[in-house]
């Protein structure tokens, strides 16, 4: 099945909304998608919303610096990420993880929409 997502620009913010079973490669495609919106509207601020079904597998995880290479997110991007299941959470914290650890994102994940729309206001 794959994840589902919505893609919209509002107020100067690439928002995401992103529900379902992520695999890696429905994964790969919603980040080629997010960064054709940016460079579409010219805005670099991007806001995730997900509440995926199922956590992301580990490999696929694991392989986010593959995937934001592939998609060519760059450190330019500034990344609220909210992950709104619980369930789902830890998985994505790897995610985070791992790309902080390789110097790949501006960027952090959330637990709550609200904080994570402050931080990537603070555009800075």
């Amino acid at each position: 099945m794959g994840a589902q997502y919505t893609i919209d620009h509002i107020n100067s913010i690439i928002e995401v909304r992103a529900t379902g079973v992520p695999d890696r490669q429905s994964v790969s495609q919603m980040w080629h998608d997010i960064i054709e919106a940016c460079t579409a509207h010219r805005c670099f601020s991007i806001l995730g919303l997900s509440n995926f079904d199922l956590p992301l597998k580990l490999a696929d995880a694991i392989d986010h610096q593959a995937i934001f290479l592939e998609a060519g997110v760059t450190i330019d991007h500034r990344i609220a990420w909210v992950q709104l299941n619980p369930k789902a959470y830890a998985m994505t914290e790897l995610a985070e993880t791992v790309l902080l650890n390789r110097g790949m994102v501006n960027g952090r994940l959330f637990r709550d929409e609200l904080k994570g729309r402050r931080w990537l206001d603070k555009r800075g």
